[in-house]
């Protein structure tokens, strides 16, 4: 699903969209709407888009300002709007396209589509990085995860990986430097793409990279592992001996 943000003071514009891509766009998720610079700019940080329709003229600021104040810009613009002089500085921008009001319906579809297609050409290119990478590091540890998500696939290096927890059908990675990653995928599945001699399942929702276990502290027939990251997880009984032999070699 290519997640996507309409941004335009104009409720009817916001609405004509939204109806638009939902009735034409069966790939697009709407992930929200927003009348001003301060409530996109939240929006954008808190969803992280891969699209974004965005209005120049805001209550509150300018959309191409708005841009600019974005330090990390990992999504697509397209530009509508009723203003034509800023269309030179949009494409400087790297806009997919700079539609004015009123719009046809064909030429919003003509810049959605040119849109999916880098959207997916991105996916691509970043799926045939971390294959390059994976190649050129024969150690399992030392190579690269595709970590399936909302919108998409976020890749990190496997030796940076803590610790996993199961969330019903979801897994949630907690990585080196406070990196948080939500999967849409069963942590069953990662734990068969994981290195076996360093990750190990302590736990029905537990996986631990043992490299990052500080502390192993016994309780009534099971235990407690300590974290260099602070964590403390529950280790299970049934799970107990073959994690001690495996953090022990005994």
């Amino acid at each position: 699903m290519v997640k996507t943000i309409i941004v335009d003071d104009d409720s009817d514009n916001r609405f004509i969209l939204s109806s638009f891509l939902k009735d034409h766009f069966p790939g697009i998720f709407l992930a929200g709407e927003a009348g001003s610079v301060r409530d996109a700019l939240y929006l954008v940080k808190q969803k992280k888009p891969n699209l974004l329709l965005l209005d120049i003229a805001l209550p509150d600021g300018n959309g191409l300002e708005m841009l600019q104040q974005l330090t990390e810009r990992e999504f697509e613009v397209i530009f509508v709007t009723a203003y034509n002089e800023y269309a030179v500085q949009a494409f400087r921008l790297s806009a997919i396209d700079y539609l004015l009001k009123p719009f046809t319906f064909t030429a919003l579809s003509e810049a959605m589509q040119k849109a999916l297609d880098k959207i997916q050409q991105n996916l691509l290119n970043q799926n045939l990085n971390t294959l390059l990478f994976n190649l050129r590091h024969t150690s399992g540890y030392e190579k690269k995860l595709a970590i399936t998500t909302g919108n998409g696939f976020q890749f990190t290096e496997i030796k940076n990986i803590i610790w996993l927890e199961s969330n019903s059908n979801y897994t949630n990675f907690h990585c080196a430097g406070g990196v948080k990653i939500m999967s849409s995928r069963t942590m069953g599945y990662y734990e068969a793409l994981l290195p076996a001699d360093r990750f190990c399942r302590i736990h029905h929702s537990y996986i631990v990279n043992i490299t990052f276990v500080e502390r192993f502290i016994r309780t009534d027939g099971s235990g407690t592992v300590l974290l260099t990251s602070g964590e403390e997880l529950s280790v299970s009984q049934r799970r107990k001996d073959a994690f001690l032999k495996m953090i022990t070699g005994n």
